[in-house]
């Protein structure tokens, strides 16, 4: 068994699911954040072995009679961001926050212990890859090679915003896909597409996506990255690229 895991509202990942299903990946099935606020039943068991590895259980009941075994799933597309609302709803307002973080912190959990290939791993910020501040993004792309814009922030800015590298906003931004050793979308020079996947992996992620765009120089240089991209950029070759991964990457015992 393979997974698509995403919100309703995410057209790329529905977009995804549909095309690795006509390219041959089945059994797949897709479970949406909200299909999982409704789950009859959960199974998430932590326990270590002798010698200090932790193992994990988990089964999933959908609403559906979908039952999601841990043992049998062979990879996943990890698009969850965050639990749906739906299932704070039984919380009172003023306990909902706290009702969050303990959401969130069950679904890192049973997220991280899934086998097989997962495609994005969640991390302790981020259900489906990290979501670092623009500030931490431009580091990390300038350590990769990237060439970075000038960024500017204050204590008069609004910390519940995030700041914008000046330079990137005069033009226009350009897409691509990283995922693991290749970049997908609109062709780059060689040495850009080497800084997108070195970012990739100082980041410790499966896929991003990177917004490029030119400076006064006409120079390819980083805006922004998300680990949620919009997946139809990267078309036929990255859907193609995905289904083998997930089909390589199950995990050892595994059956279907």
């Amino acid at each position: 068994m393979w997974l698509v895991m995403c919100s309703t509202a995410d057209v790329s990942a529905l977009w995804a699911y549909q095309g690795l299903k006509q390219l041959g990946l089945a059994p797949l099935e897709l479970v949406t954040a909200e299909s999982l606020a409704c789950a009859s039943r959960w199974e998430h068991r932590l326990s270590s072995t002798n010698t200090g590895i932790a193992s994990t259980r988990i089964r999933i009941t959908l609403a559906n009679g979908l039952v999601i075994d841990g043992s049998r799933v062979r990879g996943v597309l990890n698009r969850l961001y965050a639990p749906s609302e739906t299932a704070l709803q039984c919380a009172v307002p003023s306990e909902r926050p706290y009702a969050q973080a303990e959401m969130l912190a069950f679904y890192l959990s049973w997220l991280h212990g899934m086998p097989g290939v997962v495609i994005n791993r969640p991390t302790p910020i981020g259900l489906c890859g990290p979501w670092f501040h623009p500030s931490e993004w431009a580091v990390r792309a300038g350590r990769a090679g990237l060439k970075t814009p000038t960024f500017r922030q204050s204590a008069r800015d609004d910390h519940r915003q995030d700041a914008i590298p000046a330079a990137s906003e005069k033009f226009a931004r350009h897409s691509v896909i990283a995922m693991r050793h290749e970049v997908f979308g609109i062709p780059v020079p060689q040495s850009v597409a080497k800084s997108c996947r070195r970012l990739v992996s100082d980041v410790g992620t499966e896929m991003l996506g990177i917004d490029l765009s030119f400076d006064a120089r006409g120079e390819w240089q980083f805006a922004s990255a998300v680990s949620s991209p919009d997946l139809r950029q990267g078309g036929l070759p990255l859907l193609q690229r995905l289904a083998q991964i997930l089909m390589q990457g199950s995990a050892k015992g595994a059956r279907s």
